[in-house]
């Protein structure tokens, strides 16, 4: 049976996209020592810039007090797994959503990896059931810890098991987790996309749809989204917002008698589609290039807006904390 004996000190993170980035960034503001791997000379040297950047931004806005080339003294980048690999107490995997790649990366590191290590992927959608099936020797110790984008601003993370998961590597992974400061949701039941991409794809799916029908641009829904949905989603979920839809008579109103009621005279028309229709993104495509607020914008200037942003939303919403 699997057992975790010794405290957590340094994380092994597999990947160095934008997700592994974003973990390094959280490991080390949390104190841990983090081995950054990615096989590609380029992209580990970018990445390692990014964390320095993260760091200083999260420096300038207050979340974190120390300095930040103290917290990467903590980071060490490889091109090595093995090296990457040696004398951590867990694993983080953060490359392409691809079963192939992953169940290679998988059986290696079960073959090296002792019994006690878990291997946590953050897929956003796939099955750790699939992926365990490569992992002869200790399956039991794999699982999902999917965060949200970017990992070290958001805090949910949903962890998800497999048919093979112990309890043991749920009960490490979720303390883990928590001592990330993460809000923490374990899933009962396994399901592509998990909780949160299946909800948010839900709700883009009909945005879409309304696109391909002429019904709106795509700067309206957004407007639409930021300005009503998204203000309440900010600190309350769906169930909250509509039981106090309900007014005094709670969720229970709200579908027998208020909107819920109403809404079932219109639900059958909304989008059931599973593929996205062509017509809807060559619209989405072009209007994108029109679109108002992104105009004269790079990647970089909307990606450090969309942080800023997060971070005032976070304080606003978890109060002054100081450190995520």
């Amino acid at each position: 049976m699997f057992i975790h004996m010794k405290p957590i000190n340094r994380v092994a993170v597999i990947g160095a996209g934008v997700i592994g980035i974003g973990w390094a960034t959280l490991l080390l503001t949390k104190g841990y020592k983090v081995n950054l791997y990615t096989e590609k000379k380029e992209t580990l040297e970018k990445g390692l810039a990014k964390v320095s950047t993260y760091l200083v931004n999260l420096k300038n806005m207050g979340m974190i007090y120390g300095e930040p080339e103290d917290y990467q003294r903590n980071l060490t980048g490889t091109m090595k797994i093995d090296e990457a690999i040696q004398n951590v107490d867990f694993v983080i995997e953060a490359i392409i959503e691809d079963y192939s790649v992953k169940k290679t990366l998988f059986k290696n590191l079960d073959a090296q990896l002792p019994r006690d290590i878990v291997i946590a992927s953050s897929t956003s959608g796939l099955l750790i059931t699939e992926i365990q099936k490569v992992m002869i020797k200790y399956p039991e110790r794999g699982v999902i810890a999917h965060p949200w984008n970017p990992p070290h601003l958001l805090p949910l993370v949903e962890i998800v098991p497999g048919e093979k998961t112990s309890k043991e590597t749920l009960d490490v992974t979720k303390e883990f987790m928590e001592k990330l400061d993460r809000v923490v949701v374990v899933l009962k039941k396994e399901v592509p996309g998990f909780i949160g991409n299946r909800l948010t794809f839900a709700l883009f799916r009909e945005a879409v749809n309304l696109i391909d029908e002429g019904v709106a641009t795509v700067e309206d829904i957004d407007k639409v989204v930021t300005a009503a949905i998204g203000l309440r989603w900010a600190f309350m979920g769906p169930f909250l917002t509509y039981h106090l839809g309900g007014g005094e008579g709670g969720i229970e109103y709200f579908f027998s008698k208020g909107f819920g009621y109403g809404a079932n005279e219109w639900m059958h028309t909304l989008a059931k589609w599973d593929k996205f229709p062509y017509t809807a993104v060559k619209k989405i495509v072009e209007q994108m290039k029109e679109y108002k607020f992104i105009k004269g914008k790079s990647f970089q200037d909307l990606s450090r807006w969309r942080d800023e942003t997060l971070i005032r939303v976070y304080k606003a919403v978890f109060g002054e904390k100081g450190n995520l």
